[in-house]
C-alpha cells in the first residue's frame, strides 16, 4: 500500500491525519477579512511538508451584500480563474457556498467542491456543485450550557447575544431547550429579542447589555452580524466589546473567538473542519464519479485558562478531556525573595557599621 493510499484510507476511517492535498486549492471564505477561524482552516489544508500544495484564499463577505456585489466579485476573480480547474474548491460558510453554486462552472470548471463552516444544506443545493460533499458545522449548544453551570453553579442568569437572522433564531430555540433542566435556579434572556423588547440590538445597545450583566450571570454569544436596522456590523468588535465590558464570563460556540477574552465552550474547531475538508477533497479528486456522504464531526471543549483564572473558577472543575489553552503566566518565585534578601543584607551592614563605630569610640 502506498503512502497516499494509506492517507486516503485513514481519512475514510475518520482518523484525520494531516491530509496531503496537491496542486492549487481555492479557499472561499464568507467573511470579508481574516480572523481566527479562517486562519485555522487555511493552516491545515496545506501543511508545511506538502511542498506542491498551494492555497489561494478569497474573502467574499456576507451574502446580504446582494447579487450585484457577488457579480463584482466574479468579474474580479475571472481573469485569474475562469477556465482553470484547481485541485479543489473549499467553500467556508453559506455565502461562499452560494457563490460556488452560482459561478462554479465559469470560474472553477470541474474542480471538486467541499463545504464547511455551515449546517448541512439541502441535497438539491449540493447537486448544484457537481462533485461535491462537505463537513457540516455542529454547534453543541446543550453541552455549552451544561458547561457554564458546571464551572459556575451559582449562575443565576444566562444572557444570549444574537441578531435577528434565521440562524440566530434557531440557536435561540436551542438555548431555551437546553436551559429547561436549570429552571428554578436561573433564567435566560435575549436582549433586543424579548416580548416588549423586540427591536434588536446595535453596537451601543450591545455595550449597554455587556455592562449590565451581573457577576452571577453568564453570556452566550450566538452571532451578531446585523444590527437592528439590518446594517452589517463588525462581529469581531462585538465579541471583544462583550469580553472587555462584561463582569461575567462569555461563552461561544466555535473557536473563531478564542483569544479575544472569551472563556470558551464546547466548540466547533476550524482546524478540525479544515482537516475533514482536505480528506474529502482528496477522496473526491481520486473518485470523481463517487457520491460521498458528508463527514460528521463532534464539537470539543476548549477553555482559556487565563480567563478561567480571572473569574476565580478552579481548574479541577474541568473535565479531563478539555482542551486547555492560554495558561496564566506563572509568577516569578524569586520576585518576593530578592527584596527580602537585599533588606537583610542592608540591616546586617548597618549593624556591622554601628558595632565598628562603637568599638572605635571605646
Amino acid at each position: 500500500m502506498t503512502l497516499r493510499s494509506f492517507l486516503l484510507l485513514w481519512c475514510v476511517l475518520g482518523g484525520f491525519v494531516s491530509p496531503v492535498l496537491a496542486g492549487d486549492v481555492v479557499l472561499l471564505h464568507s467573511e470579508a477579512r481574516p480572523d481566527g477561524w479562517t486562519r485555522g482552516v487555511a493552516r491545515v489544508l496545506c501543511p508545511a511538508e506538502a511542498a506542491d500544495c498551494r492555497v489561494t484564499e478569497l474573502f467574499l463577505g456576507p451574502a446580504s451584500r446582494g447579487d450585484d456585489f457577488f457579480e463584482d466579485l466574479y468579474e474580479r476573480f475571472c481573469p485569474d480563474w475562469c477556465g482553470v480547474s484547481p485541485a479543489a474548491v473549499i467553500a467556508d460558510g453559506e455565502s461562499a457556498f452560494a457563490f460556488v453554486r452560482k459561478y462554479r462552472e465559469d470560474l472553477f470548471g470541474v474542480a471538486p467542491v467541499v463545504y464547511l463552516g455551515m449546517p448541512r444544506p439541502e441535497e438539491n443545493l449540493v447537486s448544484q456543485c457537481g462533485v461535491c460533499s462537505g463537513v457540516p458545522l455542529t454547534l453543541d449548544v446543550r453541552a455549552t450550557i451544561d458547561l457554564l453551570f458546571r464551572l459556575r453553579p451559582e449562575t443565576e442568569i444566562v444572557v444570549g447575544i444574537m441578531d435577528g437572522s434565521p440562524a440566530s433564531m434557531r440557536l435561540k430555540l436551542r438555548v431555551e431547550a437546553a436551559m429547561e433542566p436549570y429552571q428554578g435556579r436561573a433564567q435566560v434572556v435575549f436582549p433586543g429579542h424579548e416580548p416588549g423588547d423586540g427591536n434588536g440590538l446595535d453596537m451601543a445597545g450591545l455595550a449597554t447589555v455587556a455592562s449590565s450583566v451581573p457577576r452571577s450571570g453568564a453570556v452566550i454569544f450566538l452571532g451578531f452580524l446585523q444590527d437592528k436596522t439590518g446594517g452589517e456590523v463588525d462581529e469581531a468588535q462585538g465579541v471583544r466589546l462583550l469580553a472587555e465590558r462584561s463582569v461575567a464570563p462569555v461563552y461561544v460556540l466555535t473557536d473563531r473567538w478564542m483569544g479575544t477574552g472569551v472563556l470558551g465552550g464546547v466548540l466547533a474547531c476550524a482546524e478540525d473542519q479544515g482537516r475533514g475538508a482536505a480528506c474529502l477533497a482528496i477522496r473526491l479528486a481520486n473518485n470523481p464519479l463517487q457520491s460521498l456522504p458528508p463527514v460528521s464531526q463532534s464539537a470539543r471543549m476548549v477553555i482559556d485558562l487565563t480567563v478561567l483564572t480571572r473569574f476565580g473558577v478552579p481548574a479541577d472543575r474541568l473535565p479531563a478531556d478539555a482542551l486547555k489553552i492560554n495558561p496564566p503566566p506563572h509568577p516569578d518565585e524569586t520576585f518576593g525573595i530578592v527584596p527580602i534578601r537585599v533588606g537583610v543584607l542592608f540591616v546586617g551592614l548597618v549593624v556591622l557599621v554601628w558595632l565598628l563605630f562603637r568599638r572605635l569610640r571605646q
